[in-house]
């Protein structure tokens, strides 16, 4: 049984007529006579009744004819999806993610995706920047937003943003200015430092701007979770440097206070294998280099 023995029968099914069925489909009437009778035989059923004067459907040509609909239909939204997919407009792609860009930059660019390629559908996995370089090589997903600098053999790594500092202290605590600053006073402080495997620069960065000010932080928390850095300020363990971009989507008892006076930056890269060529990814990938060209 093939598509066109289901097009020719649907075709006779709704004539009742061999000629004037035979003027759609532009065929002569024996061949269209020869594709019905090969339908019935790899069904083993008879679909029509037919003499000299008419033809009528059978029981079971009544139940084909509605599954034909159904295929038919199914086929074409298959054929019209491929087309889609082709063009990037429709599929799936999975984003790996650090977990601060939930609440900056990644909400806004789900949704300038949802605006333009409605029918791509997105997983979304919160991975460590070692987690995603693995799953970018292995094909467990197609783009992950890291925190760099860092090099991996294969993946392709575009810096998108670069952004200043944040000193995040408790709701409560009274900072007191010293003559270099608000990190003067804070010499003494517990600090609340990412982990390693966060990215070299949201480790090395802090310290220099700690360094700078004139100490050196004393460490006594290490997390690779920027939430649970935030909990940790906010009870009172310590206080934090973090990316600026952190201070959205937090509602916690806490305060940031912009570091712009000093050079140090946090950056944010996408990342996607080399050979990658999907596509939803590759619209993907523009639309990020668009939103952050500049």
């Amino acid at each position: 049984m093939e598509i066109r023995h289901l097009k020719y029968f649907k075709t006779l099914a709704e004539e009742l007529h061999f000629g004037r069925a035979s003027e759609r489909l532009f065929i002569a009437q024996p061949p269209l006579s020869r594709q019905i009778m090969q339908l019935e035989e790899s069904l083993g059923v008879k679909l029509f009744h037919r003499n000299k004067r008419n033809v009528q459907l059978t029981e079971p040509g009544k139940y084909l004819l509605k599954e034909v609909d159904h295929l038919l239909n199914r086929l074409q939204h298959i054929r019209e999806g491929v087309k889609l997919v082709n063009r990037g407009l429709a599929g799936q792609i999975t984003i790996g993610y650090v977990g601060a860009t939930m609440h900056s930059i990644l909400p806004d660019v789900l949704l300038k995706m949802k605006n333009v390629y409605a029918q791509v559908n997105t997983v979304l996995l919160e991975l460590s920047n070692e987690d995603q370089i693995t799953g970018v090589r292995s094909g467990r997903i197609d783009v992950g937003l890291v925190r760099t600098p860092m090099q991996a053999k294969g993946v392709v790594i575009k810096e998108i943003l670069r952004e200043k500092f944040c000193l995040v202290l408790p709701k409560n605590f009274r900072l007191k200015t010293g003559d270099n600053g608000v990190l003067e006073a804070l010499a003494n402080e517990s600090f609340i430092a990412f982990a390693r495997e966060c990215g070299p620069g949201l480790v090395d960065s802090p310290i220099k701007i700690c360094n700078q000010a004139g100490f050196s932080p004393k460490v006594v928390h290490e997390t690779t979770q920027i939430n649970s850095i935030l909990r940790l300020v906010e009870i009172g363990l310590g206080y934090a440097i973090v990316p600026s971009s952190v201070k959205r989507g937090y509602e916690l008892k806490l305060q940031f206070i912009e570091l712009e006076q000093f050079e140090e930056t946090a950056t944010l890269s996408l990342i996607y294998h080399k050979d990658n060529q999907k596509p939803a990814v590759l619209n993907f990938i523009s639309l990020i280099e668009n939103r952050f060209k500049d």
